[in-house]
């Protein structure tokens, strides 16, 4: 056992290697470390499997034979053997060093002699048996009290319950359904807020393609409108379409043209920024008569688009070129009924 400690000792050494840096590597204490290189094992007594494992590592770690753990462990199985033989070897002495004198005193010890019996003495206890008939006879006569009592109080509630006035009765269970009516109306009440409130009020988008979507409006949406707004992000010429028409879509708020000529000079990435410098243009279109649109750029880069106040989610690629490099130039947009 010594020489596994020193073994281990003196390996460490050697390669100038310190307790703290094993604990740190196999992830053990420092005093278990210790322990060991001391060869202090008696504190490890029923657990020698884990500190063959212990010594296993440490010794992987300074790179010598691990074969030193197996050692360790058949060492502490030998003297375990021979200790539990010694305290047999023991117990087997002290059974044959008893002697028959020891036995037979022991026996003699053993042995009682059996109690002698009290004399019986009679004793009359009639003073007892008076004092509880006497008990008895108390006990029946309070019992007959209660059900005398309870019979007397039972009549008068019923009198009591005759003689009242019919009118109030009838008012009273009429207040009662009225109050559970108004439970139930407030109820229901509930139950339409609480399904007014879980109805989405969510555009929903679909992309079909690159810069074409088609979106939704809310279930339940009661205005004959919509509004869309558009941010121009960069300088271009836009032409505008609505439902096929080949005409350009003329407004107050919107002109065939030029949009945003000041950013000319801005970058691509500067362009696809949320807060990015922007010429603004809002539309209103009419639900039932609308179908589609169609925005025609000479340049594609950067646009916003947004419905009542809802951005539409616009991916890269929905976002490129010009017409001389054959990208991608239009934008549109489809109502779903």
């Amino acid at each position: 056992m010594d020489k596994v400690s020193e073994y281990l000792k003196a390996a460490r050494i050697s390669k100038g290697v310190t307790i703290e840096e094993i604990a740190e590597a196999t992830l053990l204490s420092p005093s278990v470390i210790k322990d060991i290189e001391n060869g202090h094992f008696d504190r490890f007594s029923g657990d020698e499997l884990y500190v063959k494992m212990y010594i296993r590592k440490i010794a992987r770690y300074l790179e010598i034979d691990e074969g030193i753990a197996d050692d360790y462990y058949i060492k502490t199985q030998e003297i375990k053997l021979g200790e539990i033989q010694n305290a047999e070897d023991k117990k087997d002495n002290d059974v044959n060093s008893t002697t028959f004198v020891d036995k037979m005193s022991e026996s003699l010890k053993n042995i009682q002699t059996a109690p002698k019996q009290p004399k019986r003495v009679y004793e009359d206890h009639y003073i007892k048996r008076y004092i509880k008939y006497a008990i008895i006879g108390i006990l029946i006569i309070a019992i007959i009290a209660v059900i005398g009592y309870s019979f007397v109080f039972t009549r008068s509630d019923d009198t009591s319950f005759n003689n009242t006035d019919k009118t109030t009765v009838e008012g009273t269970v009429s207040s009662d359904k009225d109050k559970e009516k108004e439970t139930d109306n407030e109820d229901k009440k509930e139950e339409i807020k609480d399904e007014e409130e879980n109805v989405s009020t969510e555009i929903t988008f679909t992309r079909n393609g690159d810069g074409d979507f088609s979106f939704k409006l809310p279930e339940g949406y009661d205005s004959d409108t919509f509004k869309l707004k558009v941010d121009f992000t960069f300088a271009t010429t836009v032409d505008l379409h609505v439902n096929g028409d080949s005409n350009s879509y003329q407004t107050d708020t919107f002109k065939k043209g030029v949009y945003s000529s000041n950013l000319a000079d801005i970058s691509a990435s500067d362009t696809l920024k949320e807060d990015s410098a922007c010429e603004s243009v809002e539309l209103e279109f009419n639900v039932a008569d609308f179908q589609y649109l169609e925005f025609t750029y000479s340049w594609n880069l950067g646009h916003r688009y947004y419905i009542n106040d809802q951005k539409i989610p616009l991916e890269d690629r929905d976002h490129q070129g010009t017409k001389a490099n054959g990208m991608t130039r239009t934008f549109k947009l489809t109502l779903v009924k």
